[in-house]
């Protein structure tokens, strides 16, 4: 449809049907200026100046002939996925990824940093910046247009800093998105981690999702929602929206580093998942030997072993597992009834250890613990984001303001 809307100037009609087409190219891969005009619902004429500025920016580039209706045959174009890219990065609290991107969201590479639990932030975001160096090196000709970061919550959009990262202290005094731009200058976009994983469920469906509310949970070394209505992300007034993980299940249970009791990430992270399935097996080892310090002996495995346990059908590691998604429903229920979401998505690095089993678990929960009519009106389901939502995300972020405004990123090739 046509963007001009009462009240609009020139300028952003101009932004919101370039927008319109950027999006329109990228979900159609090769087309023609035709096929967008119809599809846009803009006239022919706007069409073309339109991808004639593109063209000339070099952001959309001519394909050859297209055969269209009664044989007829006309120029195809699409978006110039070889010559730009964009850099996502996702720092959690015990490594970070980062990967390259086209200007179309698809991933060129990724990689993933190894753990640095118990070093410094400082330390780990001087070996991000070494890798980020890389990822510039290894994209060759490529001209990267901007990063975008996922980092955990909560995260301050007035302060632009991380209030609190539990589990690994620092992070709020290291000014991420000021080094990063001193470092690389480039638009940088921070953005909560499982806000950077919704916007790439509604970027891979917003066909599907029309303007119905989404939220995605993130059920990972924290627990976080993201929530888009209508398109856009519900942040509340400093950013912190859809921080779940401090919300209480337990009024009576262990206090959080945030202040307060019985936090849903303390029962259901892959951190409790992993020092739960530890806490097992010390219990059944201390238990048949019938003495001695239960700890003794007893090396701690990672979050990769616990949950190979829990596939391999480990009793104990599958029964701690359950009693996970358990809680993690609880959140879903507060989450449902609170926003009364249409569509809801399960993903991060609790939901890898055994997807469907999961997501079986917790609609079960749903079902027991919500008004049958609620419960029915929620499309509950997993992740579609193939590879990291929140690396992905990120560089969703920034290629969404890429979009909005894209002269701002082409402004030495815009006409004289």
């Amino acid at each position: 449809m046509s963007v001009a809307k009462t009240g609009m100037n020139q300028t952003s009609i101009q932004d919101s049907n370039r927008e319109l087409l950027l999006n329109l190219l990228r979900s159609e891969g090769e087309c023609a200026r035709i096929t967008l005009a119809k599809l846009s619902g803009l006239k022919q004429a706007t069409v073309t100046n339109i991808i004639n500025d593109f063209i000339r920016w070099g952001i959309v580039k001519e394909v050859g002939f297209l055969t269209g209706e009664k044989g007829r045959r006309s120029i195809g174009i699409s978006l110039n996925k070889e010559e730009y890219g964009v850099i996502g990065i996702r720092i959690t609290r015990k490594n970070y990824s980062l990967g390259l991107f086209n200007i179309a969201g698809e991933e060129i590479f990724s990689r993933v940093s190894e753990d640095y639990t118990g070093v410094s932030a400082g330390d780990v975001f001087a070996h991000l910046l070494k890798s980020v160096d890389q990822c510039i090196c290894d994209a060759g000709d490529r001209k990267i247009l901007a990063i975008g970061v996922a980092i955990p919550g909560p995260y301050n959009r007035v302060t632009r800093r991380i209030e609190l990262m539990t589990g690994a202290s620092g992070w709020n005094q290291v000014p991420i998105e000021q080094e990063l731009k001193n470092r690389y200058h480039l638009p940088i976009y921070l953005e909560q981690n499982a806000n950077a994983a919704a916007v790439a469920q509604y970027w891979y469906n917003r066909d599907k999702l029309d303007n119905d509310l989404l939220v995605y949970i993130a059920a990972g070394q924290g627990i976080g929602a993201g929530i888009i209505s209508n398109g856009e992300l519900v942040r509340g007034s400093i950013g912190t929206a859809g921080e779940i993980g401090h919300t209480s299940i337990d009024m009576a249970g262990p206090k959080c580093i945030c202040g307060n009791r019985g936090c849903l990430e303390n029962y259901c992270s892959s951190i409790a998942f992993t020092k739960l399935v530890n806490e097992r097996i010390r219990k059944q080892r201390f238990s048949a030997d019938n003495a001695g310090d239960p700890s003794e002996g007893h090396e701690e495995i990672t979050f990769q072993k616990a949950a190979e346990l829990v596939r391999n059908g480990d009793e104990d590691a599958v029964d701690v597992y359950m009693k996970c998604c358990d809680r993690l429903a609880v959140g879903v229920v507060n989450i449902i009834n609170s926003f009364n979401p249409k569509y809801l998505m399960l993903g991060d690095e609790m939901s890898h250890v055994a997807p469907e089993l999961m997501l079986q678990r917790v609609k079960q929960q749903v079902k027991e613990r919500t008004i049958p009519a609620i419960c029915d009106s929620t499309n509950i389901s997993l992740s579609v984001v193939e590879h990291d939502s929140m690396v992905n995300g990120a560089a969703i972020v920034a290629i969404t303001d890429i979009f909005r405004h894209p002269a701002d990123f082409f402004k030495d090739s815009t006409t004289p």
